[in-house]
């Protein structure tokens, strides 16, 4: 694994951001190149001067990259963490064709940062994602568990099975799909077909999703739903081979099979891209030392609020995962 200098000069993600927040990122973000699954990862870097700081890896959604994850990443930045954000192979500021990956190259990317920061940084470990990043957090921590080096604990904001075509359906606009098991499954192998032929084919990928309610009111009020369309770093179509893989990667370890890896899930009771109950679900079937908090926030938000209350309930589950005498978060309703 190669790691150098940033020679990013893409900037567009500063508008998201108030100018005082932009200007405190500025001043301590760094930028940082790995080299995994035969591209160049672009990396925000957020180092604490103590090497021995715990340290975070972030990982975006499917609707993202690093860049909107500012705010939450110098909040974490701020408790002491050192945090890692990596753009995924064939999205953002990362190389490789865009859109032009699969789930499994996407969990790698996260493995190999993972282990870069395990020679960088001698703090604890832990893995963090929102949206499609929640399922690729806990898809990476079980692949890091077989090969016998866990990280700390996973936090999840959502979880999703990507091994299983209901819940990989559940979260696009063809969820009403997801409610017919062998629908589902006859989906799956028709996309797999299309991806032994056509892997590279493009399929257009905002219309997969209800984009539209990735934020509720507060986020929407600012703007933020236009600067997005307008981002030329979130992705516009996919290939044939991605969407086929968001429906038959399974997981290293099955959510009912973990015994390795202490897991927080939040859910969001306002979100009306995905519905929560499929969070719900995935985290039923979740085995293992684990809590679960429900937050009245929609899919994700830019708002200080949204990234205080994050880091208030990662901060209490970390204390409980360390005092097992301590009780569970409570299940919110």
């Amino acid at each position: 694994m190669k790691i150098n200098q940033a020679r990013s000069n893409q900037t567009y993600w500063h508008c998201y951001h108030d100018p005082a927040l932009l200007a405190r990122v500025l001043a301590v973000v760094q930028t940082r190149h790995l080299q995994s699954t035969g591209v160049e990862l672009h990396i925000d870097l957020y180092q604490q001067r103590d090497k021995a700081a715990p340290v975070l890896i972030l990982n975006h959604g499917g609707g993202g990259y690093g860049g909107l994850f500012v705010g939450l990443a110098l909040a974490f930045y701020e408790q002491g963490y050192t945090v890692i954000v990596p753009d995924q192979k064939g999205q953002g500021r990362s190389g490789g064709a865009m859109g032009d990956f699969t789930v499994a190259e996407a969990v790698q990317n996260i493995v190999d940062v993972a282990a870069w920061a395990r020679q960088e940084f001698s703090g604890s470990l832990y893995l963090c994602g929102g949206s499609i990043g929640g399922g690729l957090a806990y898809a990476a921590a079980a692949a890091m568990a077989t090969l016998g080096k866990p990280p700390v604990a996973a936090v999840c904001l959502n979880l999703f099975d990507f091994g299983d075509p209901v819940t990989g359906l559940a979260f696009t606009r063809f969820a009403v799909l997801a409610k017919i098991p062998r629908l589902a499954r006859a989906f799956r192998a028709i996309s797999g077909l299309l991806a032994k032929l056509a892997p590279r084919m493009r399929l257009p990928y905002r219309p997969l999703a209800r984009f539209e309610n990735m934020m509720d009111e507060r986020d929407l009020a600012t703007g933020f739903y236009a600067k997005w369309q307008a981002d030329p770093l979130t992705l516009r179509t996919v290939t044939a081979r991605y969407f086929a893989s968001m429906l038959d990667t399974a997981f290293a370890i099955p959510l009912e099979a973990n015994t390795q890896v202490p897991v927080l899930v939040i859910n969001q009771k306002r979100d009306k891209m995905v519905n929560p109950q499929l969070t719900r679900d995935c985290y039923e079937r979740l085995s293992g030392q684990k809590a679960y908090a429900e937050i009245d926030w929609g899919h994700f938000s830019l708002q200080p609020e949204f990234n205080n209350e994050l880091i208030i309930l990662g901060k209490q589950w970390l204390k409980e995962i360390t005092s097992p005498q301590q009780p569970h978060l409570a299940r919110s309703t």
